[in-house]
């Protein structure tokens, strides 16, 4: 994977990434908490967050009362981290701008769409035909369509909208969708592949 925190502007990044994806406000700070599933991905943001900060950072381990297991770390608060924190968040809710997103580098945009990316196959006659790529971003119309811009503008990756019963998330068709999968590639940790493979044995129409 392509991964390096040397710069001022890759660790911008990352944390911008983190912080549009799982990440959640605490005081100044960010905590960000995975299942048992993804431990291995919470391990790799650990390991940034570490280099980024320069810091050893704590594992927690809670259990809820279904039984599942959640693990939890918070990086140890420096001025980039507490900045970008205020940057994100408005009455401890979280809000888009054009400003905060153009510190998104490839890596933070990987770290995004593992937190909140998704994909469904479409199938004719037993066979994939289609698929269909959503950024489930969990902001408003106006802030999705300010991520779309930046997107087109930046990247040239275009998204559509696409409207659901909570709100609205980001969509992308199956030819979009493997362009963007492909510029995804280098900067997805191994154990979450499976978010960016495009077939089950079968090959999507293009």
């Amino acid at each position: 994977m392509d991964y390096n925190v040397s710069s001022k502007v890759e660790q911008r990044g990352v944390l911008a990434g983190m912080l549009l994806g799982v990440g959640r406000k605490e005081g100044y700070n960010f905590f960000i908490q995975h299942s048992q599933t993804q431990l291995d991905y919470l391990l790799f943001k650990k390991h940034l967050l570490e280099e980024i900060t320069r810091k050893p950072i704590s594992i927690q381990h809670r259990e809820t009362r279904q039984g599942k297991q959640l693990f939890r770390i918070e990086p140890k608060r420096i001025p980039l981290i507490r900045i970008l924190v205020q940057k994100i968040y408005r009455d401890c809710k979280k809000s888009i701008t054009r400003k905060f997103l153009n510190f998104l580098t490839p890596q933070g945009i990987g770290i995004w769409f593992m937190d909140k990316g998704s994909k469904s196959f479409k199938r004719k006659g037993g066979k994939i035909r289609a698929i269909e790529v959503f950024l489930n971003t969990h902001f408003s119309k106006e802030e999705n369509e300010i991520i779309i811009t930046y997107f087109w503008e930046r990247w040239g990756f275009r998204w559509g909208l696409s409207k659901t019963r909570k709100g609205y998330r980001l969509r992308m068709g199956t030819k979009a969708g493997k362009d963007f999968f492909t510029f995804l590639r280098p900067y997805v940790r191994p154990s979450m592949l499976h978010i960016i493979q495009t077939s089950y044995n079968t090959t999507a129409a293009t």
